[in-house]
Parts: structure tokens; sequence; C-alpha cells
């Protein structure tokens, strides 16, 4: 899977790089057909609270489907940590609706009379 980062007043370090490949890369079991797949990191100084990082990924995937999660958090790796926990929940909603879609075509296709034993 190619994972494009964006940056915005954001200094990304090597390390911090291969922390979002990690993390990112686990998402594969869930969906196979991911095509694009953006990251976007930002860092908000002007925050009352101090800096605060913002983690927005966006999942193109065939059939049209988009998905997306943005987190924000003082700390850049718990944002990240926050966003994989999203992700991974909605692509495994999707994952288990089109596995229930296939067995339940399946149940149908074997209910019909002709498909059954010439009596």
């Amino acid at each position: 899977m190619d994972i494009q980062i964006y940056k915005n007043n954001f200094d990304l370090t090597e390390p911090f790089e291969k922390y979002l490949r990690d993390k990112f890369s686990t998402l594969d079991k869930f969906q196979a057909d991911i095509t694009d797949f953006k990251v976007e990191l930002s860092r908000d100084q002007r925050h009352n609270k101090g800096e605060v990082f913002t983690v927005s990924v966006h999942i193109n995937m065939t059939q049209q489907r988009t998905v997306t999660a943005t987190e924000s958090n003082a700390d850049a790796r718990a944002a990240v940590d926050l966003v994989q926990d999203n992700l991974a929940r909605q692509l495994k909603k999707i994952k288990e609706k089109n596995i229930s879609l296939a067995r339940r075509s399946g149940r149908i296709f074997k209910s019909i009379k002709f498909w059954g034993k010439n009596e």
C-alpha cells in the first residue's frame, strides 16, 4: 500500500514517518482493495492549550467508496493511534457488511426451488 503524506506546519522526522507507515500498514488486513491512501499532518501553534496536532486520513477504495477520519491531540503519536483505531473500526464494518451480503445471496440462491433434487 502506497501512503502519501502531506504536512502543514509539521516537521516530519524519519522515526515518525516509519511509525506512521507501520501503524497504517496494519489496515491492509481489513481491505485489500485500497487504491489511494492520503495522510495529512498539521500542527496548530495558536491554540490556547499549546500545540495541537491534527491527523486526517482519506482512503479511496474501489466501487467509489471513501473512508475518512480526523483526530486532534496534544501528542502527535496519540493522534495517529486514535485515527488508526477509528479507521480499523470503519474498514472492519465495511468488510463484515460485504461478507454478510455474499452469504445472504448464497442462501437465497440455494433456496430456489429448482436447485434441489428432482422428485
